[in-house]
């Protein structure tokens, strides 16, 4: 449906379908970009380079007013009106670009934005279980002679490279003995991987990042689907990754963004996690949607494909207003 939707796009201005739907809060977020191929990420989704980035923000920059997160809570809280169309950009994974070519883009730009660090990888302690797969995955393209070997790691039917690969990006977070295992059987070393080429940002990087106008906030703890994990399990990423901001990075005010989606959570561990943990706002990924809690927002990702930025925002208000004649503009949560 986007694609066809991509097509009539052409003929409506941005105006006029921020006009029609009446949502003038945009929330685009990213990982991070590269110019380069990164191979613990290039087998999950495409990303952008420095130069769509760039076209990507001087775009948005022109129809949308910047604001930090701070500013983003107190329209949410206190109900302000927003007369113009406003955006906060965010980050997921707090992966190093963001210090090194990210952040110096947007301050030339102007443009605030918020980083959602997952404290079990903060100083390149450990690597995302996705990442690993990936990693693996590029190591398999390049020597396919353990196929037989994967496929019974796996305890898969599946023999040719598309199907191993396939069935590799099914793995979950509880499937990591089995991708520890696959990685030895392959002679791939994530410690030395994360030693070499540091794909996090460190301690010392977001401090910088802080003193420069950066804002952070939690990733969780080890990047979980929360959809997967008990009800204790999810407390226990979000008490244990605010604690390390709070204590490690002396951040007062507390902003989640839930790992994959928010999918299967339910409207209890919202108010949970409002009430008891003082999370100011928390996001999910639905694009443009209403929810049950006005401190819960969806944001649109960017990364994917390469289309314009021009394309993935009018494409999202086609799509929005195409929900709303059947309320599936509204997230029904439990």
């Amino acid at each position: 449906m986007k694609n066809y939707l991509r097509f009539f796009s052409n003929f409506i201005s941005l105006n006029q379908l921020v006009g029609i739907t009446s949502q003038k809060v945009f929330l685009p977020f990213y990982h991070t970009l590269s110019n380069n191929r990164l191979p613990h990420i290039s087998n999950l989704y495409t990303l952008r380079n420095e130069n769509i980035f760039k076209e990507d923000i001087d775009y948005l920059c022109k129809h949308f007013i910047p604001v930090s997160i701070d500013e983003l809570f107190d329209i949410v809280h206190y109900n302000k009106q927003v007369t113009k169309p406003i955006m906060h950009l965010t980050f997921d994974d707090g992966l190093k670009e963001i210090h090194s070519t990210i952040a110096p883009i947007l301050e030339e730009k102007g443009v605030p934005a918020t980083i959602f660090i997952n404290s079990g990888f903060v100083d390149n302690k450990d690597l995302f279980y996705r990442y690993k797969v990936s990693l693996i995955i590029e190591e398999f393209r390049n020597n396919k002679k353990y196929a037989a070997e994967i496929s019974r790691e796996l305890n898969t039917a599946a023999k040719n490279e598309q199907e191993i690969c396939t069935e590799l990006l099914r793995l979950t977070i509880h499937d990591l003995p089995k991708i520890e295992s696959i990685a030895k059987l392959l002679g791939l070393n994530f410690n030395e991987f994360l030693l070499t080429e540091q794909p996090y940002l460190t301690s010392g990087q977001i401090d910088d990042l802080i003193k420069r106008g950066f804002t952070f906030g939690s990733h969780s703890v080890n990047h979980p689907f929360f959809k997967d994990i008990s009800d204790d399990e999810r407390k226990r990423q979000v008490c244990d990754s605010f604690a390390t901001l709070n204590n490690k990075f002396n951040l007062q005010n507390n902003y989640f963004s839930f790992p994959f989606s928010d999918e299967g959570v339910d409207t209890e561990f919202f108010k949970w996690m409002y009430n008891e943990q003082n999370c100011k706002l928390s996001f999910g990924i639905s694009g443009l949607k209403k929810d049950f809690s006005k401190y819960h927002l969806h944001r649109i990702p960017f990364e994917g494909a390469l289309q314009p930025a021009k394309d993935i925002v009018k494409t999202e208000y086609l799509y929005y207003i195409i929900k709303s004649f059947f309320n599936k503009n509204i997230y029904n949560r439990i």
